[in-house]
């Protein structure tokens, strides 16, 4: 994987974190809560009403019509935290496409941008809008799982490619297969909850040596799915599986169902809006316990503001590329939030995939992007910031294999990558890695 200097092309969408978006990076908000993104070219020009129109770039080129990419990220609601990252990764990647001479010789992609606002309805009707409207050949997104069994089935029944960066449910493994043509129209970038319900369970049973643990989780598929599969894999016994509301403010009663027994530790699946209330209702109640957080939780800032709350707490998160390519074009480290790298890959390859296709269509996408993700000894390894690379070696008739910014993005039969797995340890506000897991911990588990 190589790392090269900035490109002079990353200006407009994909530089925007410098405005509102950086604002976003990293900084939880509470359910529904707002912020504008800063910049309404790069998220949406009405959080209020029906669906603005698409993000535009200066100028043009040839080579035919622009090819229309939809993203749909949390710029406001529960997981506001990392949406304005998610989204800048995914400008960026569309910048770095357009600056290479875009795609299928000269076509340009236009970015059409918009917010879930932590709402699988108003996301359902934003993706139909896109497809219908602003025709869009995929998406990029969501980040919630939650959203992503409604919108799923939208990508299938519109053979349109949709590409998750965030979606971890296990119910999503076979999402969105087309039954008139076989094709599957949903994938991911990000890996399935099956690995991660195993680190969780890892940390329960060989580093805190639990005996007792209860399970706490956001009441929707992602929260119950991982909840559930780590219970299955922790070696003591499971005392209480409880679910949250996303709409509540007092959790006593929440927590006093979870603490019900007095167990050891407690495995938490939480969004950062909730989950800091829970952490602060949980101090004040004095209920103790030890916690093992899933990603969901990882918000800097909610680790920095909660630092003596959360002092010791372990957080498992998948293993993301180090590549300082990335880090530098993103503007730093600073707004690379939860599943950003992600975004950015999915965009990749999408782009590539249309390459191979030689067709801007989600069937062409659906049908070559796992073939542009996987290596089988013999392609052309192209990385961060190298798509032109991928163009001129599909375009010489090479196989590709693209190694991105979170990782090789290998994608399975269920175009979904399999990544080694990160424990971290919250130490004065900051989450440290005090282990990583390897790909060979999974192998006869998945």
């Amino acid at each position: 994987m190589s790392d090269r200097s900035r490109r002079d092309v990353l200006k407009g969408l994909g530089a925007t974190g410098a405005t509102g978006i950086v604002s976003l990076a990293g900084c939880s908000q509470q359910e529904g809560g707002g912020g504008d993104g800063g910049d309404a070219t790069a998220t949406e020009t009405s959080m209020d009403g029906g669906d603005a129109t698409a993000t535009e770039t200066e100028g043009g080129m040839e080579g035919g019509e622009p090819i229309a990419l939809g993203s749909i990220f949390p710029v406001t609601g529960t997981n506001s935290a990392y949406g304005g990252g998610h989204q800048q990764a995914f400008n960026l990647a569309v910048e770095e496409i357009n600056g290479s001479g875009g795609v299928l010789g000269g076509r340009e992609i236009t970015p059409v941008n918009r917010d879930t606002e932590g709402s699988p309805s108003r996301a359902a009707q934003k993706f139909r809008t896109m497809i219908n409207q602003e025709g869009v050949v995929g998406l990029v997104g969501p980040y919630s799982s939650g959203i992503g069994t409604t919108l799923a089935p939208i990508a299938r029944d519109n053979q349109v490619m949709e590409v998750s960066n965030g979606n971890t449910s296990p119910a999503l493994a076979t999402a969105g297969v087309n039954e008139s043509n076989g094709v599957k129209y949903y994938g991911r970038t990000s890996p399935n909850d099956v690995q991660q319900a195993l680190v969780m369970a890892r940390v329960l049973n060989q580093t805190l040596e639990a005996e007792t643990a209860s399970f706490l989780f956001v009441d929707n598929p992602y929260g119950q799915g991982l909840a559930e599969a780590a219970s299955e894999s922790f070696d003591g016994e499971t005392l209480n599986m409880v679910g949250y509301s996303q709409q509540t403010s007092d959790y006593t009663s929440t927590l006093d169902s979870v603490f019900d027994g007095n167990p050891d530790a407690v495995g938490a699946v939480m969004y950062p809006g909730g989950g800091r209330t829970i952490l602060q209702q949980w101090n004040q109640g004095g209920y103790g316990g030890d916690w093992v957080g899933a990603e969901a939780i990882l918000s800097p800032q909610l680790l920095s503001d909660l630092s003596d709350i959360v002092e010791g707490m372990y957080i498992t998160s998948p293993q993301t590329a180090n590549s300082e390519t990335f880090q530098q074009n993103m503007g730093g480290m600073g707004n690379i939030t939860q599943f950003a790298p992600h975004a950015y890959d999915a965009t990749y390859l999408m782009g590539l995939a249309m390459e191979r296709a030689g067709e801007a269509s989600g069937t062409g996408i659906a049908e070559n992007i796992r073939p542009v993700s996987r290596s089988n000894g013999d392609e052309t390894t192209v990385s961060v910031a190298e798509f032109q690379a991928g163009k001129e070696a599909i375009a010489n008739g090479d196989a590709i294999d693209y190694d991105g910014a979170s990782g090789s993005v290998d994608l399975n039969e269920n175009l979904e990558p399999v990544v080694p797995y990160r424990i971290l340890q919250v130490q004065s506000g900051e989450a440290q890695q005090v282990e990583e897991v390897p790909l060979s911990y999974f192998e006869g588990k998945i």
